[in-house]
């Protein structure tokens, strides 16, 4: 790699996300060992629904992977690093996973309100739905 290569890679922002990450009832997910507070790296390839850690951007698509319950517990985490998104929901594997603070149900609600009119656009004047009145 040529030294312009390397500066210009070095100065790229890494992307951080906030997103919320399903557990069994022993803060395990396919058989690995997470923790409050506590930041874990992937070695190798990240590719979503394949390899990397795991977690979705809208809280309520959790209950795919992990139905509501006293079986299962949620975190909100913070995601980095390589990223790469999923097809069929805003599932997202990352190169490296932050467990923030873990979170109940009604967090998780708030939250996808919140994910839901944050993306929120007023009605354009040109719509069939606008009105004035």
């Amino acid at each position: 790699m040529t030294k312009s290569k390397k500066n210009e890679a070095a100065n790229k922002a890494v992307e951080t996300i906030t997103s919320y990450k399903g557990f069994d009832k022993n803060l395990q997910c396919r058989g690995f060992q997470y923790e409050i507070g506590k930041t874990f790296e992937h070695k190798g390839k990240v590719e979503a629904c394949g390899s990397g850690f795991h977690a979705c951007e809208y809280p309520l698509d959790l209950f795919g992977y992990y139905a509501p319950g006293e079986l299962n517990r949620f975190a909100v985490v913070e995601q980095s690093g390589d990223l790469s998104r999923g097809d069929d929901d805003t599932k997202v594997a990352s190169k490296s996973i932050t467990i923030k603070a873990e979170v109940d149900i009604p967090f998780l609600v708030k939250a996808a309100i919140e994910y839901t009119t944050s993306r929120c656009e007023p009605i354009k004047e040109d719509s069939p739905s606008f009105t004035d009145e």
